[in-house]
């Protein structure tokens, strides 16, 4: 018993501190990505709309957009969920796509796995005006 109120209140503190930390998401956010096992983290102070996550592109491997772009994040989700069950990798792409538009994101560059997660950065199409 003692053990569950050690790990309900570390988890409290750290959503909190989370929450406090990060000021683009609002804590419900946080506590969701805390569930799904997912990070998204802005490097820029730009803020961009939200985009749909069907028209995010993944670039693997030797693919790169053909097109100028910003890298606006790092987006990371863990092959397993909460309850430590392998995700497929479509439901990877899925929550990436979904991580990469939150934050305004077109595509998702320079991908990596390693046995515990998947990680990109997160870009944005550049508008070049002549």
């Amino acid at each position: 018993m003692r053990t569950l109120a050690l790990f309900i209140t570390s988890i409290t503190i750290a959503l909190l501190i989370t929450s406090c930390a990060n000021k683009a998401q609002n804590p419900t956010q946080v506590a969701s990505n805390f569930i799904q096992r997912q990070t998204i983290v802005a490097i820029t102070n730009e803020t961009y709309p939200a985009k749909n996550p069907l028209q995010v592109a993944l670039y693997r491997n030797d693919q790169s957009p053909h097109v100028p772009y910003r890298i606006i994040g790092v987006a990371t989700v863990s092959k397993f969920n909460l309850f430590g069950t392998e995700r497929q990798n479509v439901t990877l792409n899925t929550m990436m796509k979904k991580l990469a538009a939150s934050i305004g994101g077109d595509g998702l560059i320079n991908v990596k796995t390693d046995e515990d997660a998947m990680q990109a950065r997160v870009i944005a199409f550049q508008k070049i005006l002549i």
